[in-house]
């Protein structure tokens, strides 16, 4: 197999993949992550993550959902004429497509709930979120689907600040500090989004084959290093005030629930036997970096006001976040 892989770096690991992975940083060769103080990164030579084409038939271990079985250091997901993805022990994934699959439909799910899984076997806190570096620094942006995560990281983008990541966010909260990792490098954009910097569809790759949602290349991501995380943001909408957006902190309990009904598939703490270090993993990091709730507008064309305030409010990396 080695001879027709391909090498990436991606959420702060070496990959190794037979299959191509456009939407991640390719390398020269193998490497070694360096998430090590969580215990999710590697020391030495080789890859963290070897992904492989193979048979991934049905493990024993507990059902979640139909379609997805995990225990600890197990994951199985199978997405009925487009892939089934086996995940073991946070550095092997074997992926079955199905016969007449869409290359794109199978990345799709292999980038999203399968690397989710792994992070969550690797120990690193999964967030289901997008984030930004304003002067060196990540911000992170939270909200469920459709939430406007990728929206207005595709408009800080377009002011000159780098996306580090889209939808998925590897994080790790160690001696007080919370750390950042790059991930995919590109944006996934609705159409409607896409309009709001003047841009088509014309030429991006739809995110599923029949969804109006593309994968937009990032024409600068960010370097590939750990950014310190100043803040995670959720966003919320606010269309009744007839205000602007107003940005302002979560405290207590509701600022850790956050992060907790944020974790990028969260259904799979408690089958993969992970309850009390992932709650562990939110308190310290609701202490590292805080929590903020930014209130807006749906209107495209109030991006800017939003925008403005998070650049005001943690675009000065001498700042103090809490």
């Amino acid at each position: 197999m080695s001879s027709e892989c391909r090498h990436y770096r991606a959420f702060g690991l070496g990959w190794q993949s037979a299959l191509p992975l456009p939407e991640l940083r390719e390398i020269a060769g193998p490497g070694r992550g360096d998430l090590g103080s969580g215990g999710f990164g590697g020391g030495g030579t080789g890859s963290d993550v070897v992904v492989e084409l193979g048979p991934a038939p049905a493990p024993d271990a507990p059902t979640v959902v139909p379609g997805v079985r995990a225990a600890p250091d197990l994951f199985w997901m199978e997405v009925p004429g487009v892939v089934r993805l086996l995940v073991m022990d946070g550095c092997r994934m074997v992926v079955e497509p199905a016969a007449g699959s869409v290359a794109g439909d199978v990345r799709a799910f292999l980038l999203g709930s399968a690397v989710g899984a792994l992070l969550h076997q690797r120990g690193a806190l999964p967030l289901h979120a997008s984030a930004v570096e304003l002067d060196g620094r990540a911000v992170a942006f939270v909200a469920p689907s459709g939430g406007g995560k990728s929206t207005i990281a595709m408009h800080l983008h377009h002011l000159g600040h780098r996306v580090i990541a889209d939808d998925l966010c590897a994080v790790e909260v160690a001696g007080g500090r919370a750390r950042l990792w790059p991930g995919l490098r590109t944006l996934k954009l609705w159409r409607a989004s896409l309009g709001a910097i003047d841009r088509t569809p014309d030429g991006l790759e739809p995110v599923l084959e029949r969804m109006d949602k593309y994968r937009v290349p990032l024409d600068a991501p960010a370097e590939d290093r750990a950014f310190d995380l100043a803040a995670v943001i959720r966003l919320d909408w606010d269309d009744e005030s007839g205000g602007g957006p107003a940005l302002a902190p979560v405290g207590g309990a509701a600022g850790v629930g956050v992060l907790v009904a944020n974790t990028f598939r969260g259904r799979l703490v408690a089958p993969m036997a992970r309850g009390a270090a992932h709650w562990r993993q939110c308190v310290d990091l609701f202490a590292a970096a805080g929590v903020f709730v930014l209130a807006r507008p749906r209107a495209l064309d109030r991006l800017d006001a939003a925008s403005t305030l998070v650049i005001d409010r943690f675009g000065d990396a001498r700042g103090d976040p809490g």
